[in-house]
């Protein structure tokens, strides 16, 4: 019975999730440029409708959290699918668009698949099973190497890296967060003694500092791509590191699991993310800067010296330069 309230408490923290995300993605798009600067940060700061999405994030994290007390990693982290759909419709309302069939397609696919997987991982887990100081040990090493090697690699090439990253690496982090958040709570109601006395402290730090770098790379992401498409990504991902990590490293694979089991879930888990990969590439919003990309660049193409007599690519003039400050051009 547990196990379904904290499924009830994951959807609704998902809905948490979907409504915050729509409103800190439409706010961070508003605000920047396909880049996000410190400056552009502190000014969404003082943005009513990036901190309403932030309170409603943080509300649907306390719901997570409550859901992730009462069931395993495995179960709650999957439902997070949901958000995915509400995401879309919340987006495609606000800025206007309509959803092409893909989109839709996509959607049932996400959704069928994330619905499968919490069937079979809610038959197939053990709620009750205890985790071992080894295995909490080595998912904080794990976590800590992790957040070294993306936080790094953010830095020294952040020019050169797209929004798949920042949306594929905040999903990993989510991912260690939600087993640690776990571990640390089963840690808590455990306790022989005084309520904090179990607490692995060095894994809380290891999720605080997990969660702040994992939010930094969804704001980044927003800023290069609709929300819905952030949150698609992360909906995948992060329940499957969470799955892996827990039946992997945690133990929490029950007697109801089974090789059946493993590849119904297996093949749910390629279902969502080919829905995942048809939304990256058919999404109405994506279709729409895809034109707006190609049409300036065709002006620019025709704005060139000389364009009108040659074939397209490079002009023998040089670089492009703006119409004003070319010769002879009254613009």
């Amino acid at each position: 019975m547990s196990q379904w309230l904290a499924v009830a408490l994951a959807l609704l923290a998902a809905l948490c999730l979907a409504v915050g995300t729509q409103r800190q993605g439409s706010a961070v798009a508003d605000r920047t440029h396909g880049r996000l600067t410190p400056r552009a940060l502190l000014a969404l700061l003082v943005n009513h409708r990036w901190l309403l999405g932030l309170s409603l994030l943080g509300l649907g994290t306390a719901l997570n959290v409550a859901a992730l007390g009462l069931a395993t990693v495995t179960v709650v982290q999957p439902i997070g699918v949901v958000a995915l759909v509400v995401t879309t419709l919340l987006h495609a309302r606000h800025r206007r668009l309509r959803i092409n069939r893909r989109t839709w397609t996509a959607i049932g696919l996400c959704t069928a698949g994330g619905a499968v997987f919490v069937t079979c991982a809610v038959a197939a887990t053990d709620p009750a099973h205890g985790i071992s100081a080894w295995a909490e040990h080595t998912v904080v090493v794990m976590l800590v190497v992790l957040v070294c090697v993306l936080g790094v690699s953010a830095a020294l090439f952040r020019r050169g890296l797209g929004g798949t990253f920042y949306v594929v690496a905040a999903g990993i982090l989510y991912g260690f967060v939600a087993v640690l958040v776990r571990l640390t709570i089963t840690r808590i109601q455990g306790s022989a003694g005084q309520l904090l006395d179990d607490v692995n402290w060095l894994a809380v730090g290891a999720a605080v500092v997990a969660a702040a770098l994992g939010g930094w790379f969804v704001q980044t992401a927003f800023a290069t791509g609709p929300p819905d498409l952030v949150i698609a990504g992360l909906t995948v991902i992060d329940p499957m590191v969470g799955v892996l990590l827990g039946l992997l490293v945690l133990g929490e694979a029950g007697p109801g699991f089974s090789v059946v089991t493993g590849v119904l879930m297996a093949v749910a888990g390629g279902v969502a993310i080919v829905g995942v990969a048809v939304l990256s590439q058919h999404h109405p919003e994506v279709l729409a800067r895809r034109a707006e990309f190609a049409a300036r660049a065709e002006l620019a193409r025709r704005d060139l010296p000389g364009a009108g007599t040659q074939a397209p690519g490079p002009s023998p003039a040089g670089p492009d330069r703006p119409a004003h400050h070319r010769p002879g051009s009254h613009a």
